[in-house]
């Protein structure tokens, strides 16, 4: 049932993010300019996300026994690139406050040097949380060769007491995903506040409006998945759904995540007229190339 909407999904993304991230790439100007550099982590993380994603919930539905080193490998990999798309929309929001409100200080403050360090911070605090997770949870004493029909995060018998441990790991992601959420919420608002005397928002479908608009329901798809897997953790430890309810749940909860990695492409991606121009220009020379190509045949 959940097959075919990931799937399409997946189509998507492997196909429209790989060229948006070789255009930005290819051109000079773009790849200088740190909207761009944080857009092109996006499209990469989403990839990554994708990747290892579809292989832990192609194993989950099928009910494939893979090594526990290998479920190990595909959640870290994961989990680090979910993060990582987090905080770096986190970072463009607060790059599009600052380039409004402090247009002259902007390229000081944001140079392609500094853009790059906070990208490299993202990342090595993205691996950092599931590898702690393992590290809590005794993971890395099991025997790594174990085969298992189940990868998921937090992998337990219910029996089992680790209730401190999964209170804390649930804790942390909560209140991680509350500091994004408010920092976003609270430099929309200020945004908004602004800008509000310039007349962008005057008209009903004003570009600004419909821009706040997809990029709320953009952000709240990518987020909300988190809290949904933090609460079924919650009740798995609590007894309150077995383990064919919670792996129905996180199934369901996958087909919501692959949507806004659908949409972030067209969203983000291809409304920007650089890149969009780039690539329409792009297509039309391979389209003379291969027209011309067949009449010379």
């Amino acid at each position: 049932m959940f097959l075919i909407p990931v799937a399409i999904c997946s189509i998507v993304t492997f196909i429209v993010n790989p060229l948006i991230v070789f255009t930005i790439l290819m051109k000079d100007k773009l790849r200088k300019e740190t909207r761009y550099i944080l857009l092109t982590n996006v499209m990469i993380s989403d990839l990554i996300f994708l990747m290892f994603n579809n292989l832990i919930f192609t194993c989950n539905t099928l009910h494939w026994y893979i090594h526990r080193l290998m479920c190990f490998i595909l959640i870290v990999f994961s989990f680090a690139a979910y993060t990582s798309c987090v905080l770096t929309f986190t970072t463009m929001v607060i790059d599009t406050y600052i380039a409004i409100c402090f247009p002259l200080h902007y390229y000081s403050l944001l140079t392609v040097q500094r853009t790059r360090k906070i990208l490299s911070a993202i990342w090595v605090f993205s691996a950092i949380f599931p590898l702690s997770v393992f590290a809590l949870t005794d993971s890395f004493k099991a025997n790594l060769q174990e085969r298992q029909n189940v990868c998921l995060l937090l992998s337990y018998k219910p029996e089992e007491k680790r209730d401190n441990v999964i209170t804390i790991v649930c804790s942390f992601a909560i209140i991680f995903l509350m500091i994004c959420s408010v920092m976003i919420t609270y430099f929309y608002i200020k945004l908004y506040t602004m800008t509000r005397q310039s007349g962008i928002w005057v008209s009903r479908f004003s570009r600004a409006r419909i821009t706040l608009l997809t990029h709320s329901i953009l952000l709240s798809l990518y987020i909300v998945p988190a809290f949904i897997l933090t609460t079924e953790i919650m009740l798995f430890k609590s007894n309150l759904i077995g383990m064919n309810v919670r792996m129905w749940i996180s199934a369901s909860n996958n087909g919501v995540m692959m949507m806004p990695r659908a949409l972030s492409p067209v969203l983000y991606g291809l409304r920007y007229r650089e890149i969009s121009t780039s690539l329409k220009l792009w297509f039309s020379r391979n389209r003379v190339s291969f027209t011309g190509t067949d009449e010379c045949r």
